[in-house]
């Protein structure tokens, strides 16, 4: 990665995030419980590939340290240190108290992001206007109504258009889920239709259709002609080939059958909401490609390396959020036979 200045650094730092790669917080509410203060975050992930991107994976670390307890809750220190050419690492620190959910985690979280505003990352967000918007009571608690993400994002971004800034391109997992505008969110069902294992789109190539072969004619045969013996078929013998396909003898003449579609498992992390848990599931896909899905309730077998078969994915929508759903699937095993 080519050396940047200092002040180079601190720019790309601070350059401001896209609105998909903010998480919204409420803070305060009326006495009605009807209306309610919305805080913008950058998300962890973000703020890891922003470092990533400007410094270069191995030119930051990041490091924790339990910080004071004041009785109710402790705290955590977070550090988020950068290497400078010529001066080594250098480190910025902040803490955060855990927070009511996940506790530790969300004190790990929260310290990091605090650390991150340290270097510039996510600062611009202190320019923001208080920005009140409706609630609504799920559980015990309150939250944002998911009507109301498009006026924050609004909201940012007039902000830093106030400032003359423009915002970088989505980085974080919300990006993988959030359009980017209303014309992405209406046509977001075309761009991203349901998957279903073993279907492709299909579609003619220009110039590439090849001519359909006309039937043979046979010429009609004599009633005096004799009857042709047909030779039966030997029953077909199949075994498998050891890496999903089966491997077919039809007469002594040997074939390999297609294999199955085999989806991997990257990570899985199981999340905890009003109507249960979920599994967020990052699955490689048979064409090497990366993708996020949920799957309902957790499950323990989708751990790193696990293979799938038979996976049926489709695609959701709530409101500008898309996201794709694991309906269906089968944990592949070495020596599987294809249906």
């Amino acid at each position: 990665m080519e050396a940047k200045t200092t002040r180079e650094m601190q720019a790309a730092l601070a350059k401001p995030f896209a609105p998909e790669d903010l998480e919204w917080r409420l803070q305060n509410t009326n006495e009605e419980k009807m209306r309610g203060m919305a805080v913008p975050y950058v998300t962890n992930r973000a703020i890891q590939n922003r470092l990533d991107e400007v410094c270069g994976p191995e030119n930051w670390y990041n490091e924790f340290k339990p910080w004071h307890s004041n009785g109710k809750k402790d705290s955590q220190l977070c550090g988020i240190a950068i290497h400078f050419e010529g001066k080594g690492f250098i480190t910025k620190w902040d803490g955060a108290e855990d927070s009511d959910i996940e506790p530790i985690k969300g004190g790990l979280s929260d310290s990091m992001k605090r650390a991150a505003y340290q270097w510039g990352i996510g600062r611009v967000l202190y320019s923001l206007d208080t920005v009140w918007v409706d609630i609504e009571r799920r559980g015990k608690s309150y939250v944002i109504k998911d009507s109301e993400r498009r006026k924050l994002d609004n909201a940012y971004l007039s902000t830093l258009e106030s400032l003359g800034l423009e915002p970088a391109k989505a980085c974080g997992i919300q990006s993988l889920l959030t359009p980017k505008s209303a014309s992405e969110q209406n046509t977001a069902n075309d761009k991203v239709p349901p998957i279903t294992h073993g279907q492709e789109p299909q579609q003619a190539k220009s110039g590439s259709a090849q001519p359909v072969p006309r039937a043979q004619e046979h010429p009609a045969q004599s009633p005096a002609a004799p009857a042709q013996t047909q030779r039966t078929q030997p029953p077909a013998q199949d075994r498998s080939d050891g890496q999903g396909g089966k491997t077919v003898s039809f007469g002594g003449a040997t074939q390999i059958a297609p294999a199955i579609e085999l989806y991997t498992v990257l990570g899985a992390k199981v999340q905890g909401g009003m109507s249960g848990s979920n599994t967020l599931v990052n699955l490689e896909t048979p064409e090497k490609k990366q993708l996020y899905a949920y799957v309902r309730g957790a499950r323990p077998e989708l751990v790193s390396g696990v293979q799938l078969s038979h996976v049926k994915l489709t695609t959701r929508k709530q409101d500008t959020v898309i996201f794709y759903v694991l309906e269906t699937y089968e944990v592949f095993r070495s020596g599987q036979q294809a249906a």
